[in-house]
């Protein structure tokens, strides 16, 4: 009886040894409150879905190894799909450097005059031997409402190094490039809208 209770015990303690990490879940935040706010755009947005590249529209978070080899973490996920996530942070993000009166995420509401239209084309971790790197690429564009006219496109592709070598930096360093790349395009639009008023000649009678 004794030996089967070792038995027993030694069992547990092997599949303690042995069991998967616990399934961890991860979001993208922008955030910046230490920041100005955006220029005065003085349009409602609506935000469009955003489209993301097959290969990076996964739960899974992805990792990158080599040039030719990307992996899946198997604990490690993304809270929501990568569309939604971004979507959600670039409203959220937008909404609070107050640059446009209203942002919305529903077309039916709001009486947008101006979309942002978005496309995710990289989304990864890259583990090199010394250091990891979050790298983001994205297309951002922003057109009329009515028209469909484009107003501005502004397309980045970054990385930038995390502190550690721990997956859980990740969402951080990619939210930074996001918030930055954001700042650019909203000051970029601001520029383009920017209508100078003729000088008016005094004329004499």
């Amino acid at each position: 009886m004794r030996k089967a209770a070792r038995c027993g015990l030694l069992v547990l303690l092997l599949a303690g040894c042995f069991s998967a990490p616990a399934k961890r879940y991860f979001q993208i935040v922008v955030t910046d409150t230490n920041a100005q706010p955006h220029p005065k755009i003085g349009k409602i947005l609506y935000i469009e879905p955003v489209r993301v590249d097959p290969l990076y529209d996964d739960f899974r978070v992805i990792y990158r190894v080599s040039l030719f080899e990307l992996k899946y973490y198997s604990y490690v996920f993304w809270a929501k799909k990568p569309d939604a996530l971004f979507r959600e942070a670039m409203g959220d993000y937008l909404i609070e450097k107050e640059g446009f009166p209203r942002v919305t995420l529903d077309v039916l509401q709001g009486d947008p005059e101006i979309v942002l239209r978005s496309n995710v084309r990289l989304l990864e971790e890259i583990d090199n031997p010394n250091v990891w790197f979050a790298r983001l690429a994205m297309d951002l564009e922003f057109l009329e409402f009515k028209s469909g006219r484009s107003l501005l496109k502004h397309s980045f592709d970054r990385r930038l190094p995390l502190q550690v070598r721990k997956v859980r930096q990740l969402p951080a360093v990619l939210s930074s490039i996001l918030m930055g790349e954001l700042d650019i395009a909203v000051r970029k639009l601001a520029g383009a809208l920017e209508v100078k008023e003729p000088a008016h000649a005094d004329h004499r009678d």
